[in-house]
């Protein structure tokens, strides 16, 4: 039976309902390790990302046309040889670490609520601890079975370079012509790796939703359930991520608007708290959609008593 995003958005809501800032508790010590290390990256200038930007940016010159080689040689020296970004890479790898068991307590938590089950408070978040090497195997798996199906567009990618690899270069015609056929081949390539990497992504979208749900499961097992589980429910599955784009839309919109009105401190402020409330909501709109796909019946049951309360 099809249900619209809607439908799984409703129950979200009402399992939400009187539970809102617990939810969002749980979502920011969820997020806290990662906003933790990028703050202190930040503060002691040691982000890489940042330091690569700046190097690059300072070694071009005042016109723009040309690169100093040597400074940017010596940038990168000395980046190599600064112990606090590398420090701060391995708190980065550490809270990438521990992410995967605290969500999947959280995903627990709202399943909870979803079944009307007792509320164990925020302490829910660290109720899959004990999976925490689970978590991990999960998210690389999940990474390498993605990568796997979206290895044809990658292949593409790398043949549509073909045409000018082989062109002779005999004439200036042949290679123009050469070029435009690789930049679409190239174009072609990126839209098959998209679409194949959302397809992907959706396949293993439930995946931990299936292992904080069966403790007691493998990474692989749980991986497996989500593909079975989303086969022929991928496009109500989009609908329903595609949904939230008005509402990630919306939340800009008001930090901008923030920002111009009172400052980049309330404006950021703004931004976070609306970033936690989506991304619990969403959560709890998938969690919902894997609720419909293990309990039929409930949903069914549901929906009758939306239609005559209609």
């Amino acid at each position: 039976m099809y249900y619209t995003s809607g439908f799984w958005k409703r129950r979200a809501r009402a399992a939400l309902q009187n539970h809102w800032l617990t939810a969002l508790l749980i979502a920011l010590i969820v997020s806290l390790p990662s906003l933790l290390v990028q703050t202190a990256a930040a503060v002691t200038e040691n982000d890489l990302l940042g330091r690569l930007q700046e190097l690059m940016l300072s070694s071009v010159s005042v016109g723009g046309n040309a690169v100093d080689l040597n400074r940017f040689q010596t940038g990168l020296e000395a980046i190599r040889g600064s112990t606090g970004i590398w420090v701060m890479q391995g708190l980065y790898l550490a809270a990438w670490l521990l992410t995967p068991c605290l969500t999947l307590g959280q995903v627990a938590w709202l399943l909870g609520r979803l079944r009307g089950q007792e509320d164990p408070g925020f302490t829910g978040v660290f109720s899959r601890m004990k999976l925490f090497f689970r978590g991990i195997l999960l998210r690389l798996y999940v990474a390498l079975r993605m990568l796997l199906l979206m290895l044809p567009g990658i292949v593409l990618a790398a043949a549509a370079m073909l045409p000018l690899w082989l062109n002779d270069g005999s004439s200036r015609i042949s290679l123009l012509s050469a070029a435009n056929t690789a930049i679409g081949l190239e174009y072609a390539a990126m839209i098959a790796t998209a679409v194949l990497g959302v397809v992907a992504a959706l396949r293993y979208a439930l995946s931990d939703m299936c292992l904080a749900d069966h403790p007691d499961w493998g990474a692989v097992q749980a991986a497996k359930e989500s593909r079975r589980l989303t086969q022929g429910k991928k496009g109500q599955l989009f609908g329903l991520y595609a949904s939230f784009i008005l509402w990630y839309l919306l939340g800009t919109m008001a930090a901008s608007v923030c920002h111009d009105m009172f400052g980049p401190v309330p404006s950021l402020m703004v931004q976070m708290l609306a970033s936690l409330a989506l991304s619990v909501y969403l959560t709890a709109s998938v969690c919902a959609f894997y609720q419909g796909q293990t309990e039929p019946e409930n949903a069914g049951a549901e929906e009758e008593t939306e239609e005559l309360n209609g």
